[in-house]
């Protein structure tokens, strides 16, 4: 009788998919990509955290400026002397006084608007005027600034019913040349600046130069 022998079935490997290791090779380089990305963001966020925090912030600071050194000097002011007043000769006494001082006189007479002022004047001014106009100011303490929308280097000093005389120009220099704090800067919202109207009381209570003749309006020319 034959004896049939056992003999142990040896089984063949599962093949693996011919797309596998191509797919894990890729999903590989993927991640490393992203890693890399990852920490780039995270050092160039922190670079930019750094210059912000060593970025200096702007400055502002205090410093002594006199209001004549931001001004013109009276030779370079054009002015045109009006008399809105009933008083005859006020323009042409008040345009000589100016005219000692250094400005530049141009037109004397009865001022063309032909309206009433009640306080010492009207200063009436170009936008291009606007620092000759503040000069004058210092000439009449508590004249009204008026800025109309017109050209030229001309400003207007229409005298009103409460206005008396200049004052002497030692007073009016002591006032322009007194430096006063103003903010400087990039990091400055807002300024101290020179106030014309800051000094009227004290100039209004100076004694004043009655050195001018009592003229008609329109004696003087250029």
């Amino acid at each position: 009788m034959t004896s049939l022998r056992e003999f142990p079935v040896r089984r063949q490997p599962p093949s693996r998919p011919p797309w596998l290791l191509p797919a894990i090779i890729v999903g590989a380089v993927a991640v490393a990509v992203a890693v890399v990305i990852l920490v780039v963001r995270m050092l160039g966020g922190s670079d930019e955290a750094a210059d912000a925090e060593a970025a200096p912030e702007p400055s502002c600071s205090t410093v002594m400026v006199a209001p004549a050194d931001e001004l013109p000097v009276p030779e370079k002011v054009k002015v045109n002397v009006y008399n809105a007043t009933e008083t005859s000769g006020l323009a042409s006494k008040t345009a000589r006084d100016l005219k000692k001082r250094g400005f530049v006189i141009r037109d004397v007479a009865n001022d063309p608007v032909a309206m009433p002022i009640e306080g010492v004047a009207r200063i009436r001014y170009g936008p291009s005027s606007a620092k000759r106009a503040e000069l004058l100011s210092y000439y009449f303490p508590g004249a009204e600034l008026v800025e109309l929308d017109r050209s030229g280097p001309k400003v207007d000093v229409a005298l009103g019913d409460a206005y008396v005389l200049i004052p002497p120009q030692p007073d009016i220099d002591a006032i322009l040349n007194k430096p006063e704090a103003v903010l400087m800067g990039p990091g400055c919202f807002g300024s101290v600046a020179a106030d014309p109207s800051a000094s009227e009381d004290a100039l209004e209570d100076a004694p004043v130069d009655s050195a001018v003749d009592s003229a008609a309006d329109g004696e003087i020319s250029e």
